[in-house]
């Protein structure tokens, strides 16, 4: 008779298959071209994608959990025309993204949308000569990390960003920073004064023996 060790190493060697299962899809089964559509996407858990994601024509938040598994999309993230879709699609975990005739990410003419793409993203490459495109959003912003991220990820040393979006930024508190300079600036000046009194006051010793 087995163990109950053997039992428990059996049934968690099924549980780590069954976790780490591959699900291969089609793009197609996780596009959508309007809202309508959006009950119609697949309930597979995939994490292999083969073919454009097209995201189209999307106006208010859904519920769309179906991005969460992919990790691997063999083909181009294309998201157009949306409205206040938030993060309803979140790649965070995409890991790579192999693109073939259009640019790895095409994020155009969308209002109220957050990329939501983690940093996970270690691998991006497409034939075409732009790697990212994003053009007409709004609010039109990256944040540094973001940019990080996508740089980072890119197969070429030089990736292009087609884009019109500026990096989203924190201004900095001029008051503050003067006022820390001003106390570093008077720090030093009395360390000056200091060394300068105790190299006169060595001085004076050494005279003092000689003599």
């Amino acid at each position: 008779m087995l163990s109950k060790v053997q039992i428990s190493l059996a049934i968690l060697s099924i549980l780590v298959i069954f976790i780490h299962a591959e699900t291969v899809c089609n793009g197609t089964e996780l596009s959508v071209e309007n809202d309508a559509e959006v009950g119609l996407l697949t309930e597979k858990p995939c994490t292999k994608v083969y073919g454009n994601i097209v995201i189209r024509n999307l106006h208010s938040p859904k519920r769309m959990p179906n991005y969460w598994t992919v990790e691997e999309l063999y083909g181009s993230l294309i998201i157009e025309n949306t409205t206040n879709l938030g993060d309803s699609v979140n790649l965070q975990n995409l890991r790579a993204i192999r693109a073939d005739a259009f640019p790895a990410i095409v994020v155009r003419g969308n209002q109220g949308l957050k990329l939501a793409i983690g940093a996970r993203l270690g691998l991006v490459s497409t034939k075409h000569s732009i790697t990212y495109y994003f053009a007409d959003n709004w609010p039109a912003y990256m944040t540094e990390s973001q940019h990080y991220t996508l740089f980072m990820a890119s197969e070429k040393r030089r990736p292009i960003f087609l884009t019109d979006n500026h990096f989203l930024t924190k201004q900095c508190d001029e008051w503050y920073y003067s006022l820390w300079t001003f106390v570093f600036a008077i720090l030093c000046f009395v360390a000056a004064v200091a060394l300068i009194g105790i190299s006169i006051y060595g001085r004076r010793d050494e005279k003092k023996k000689i003599l």
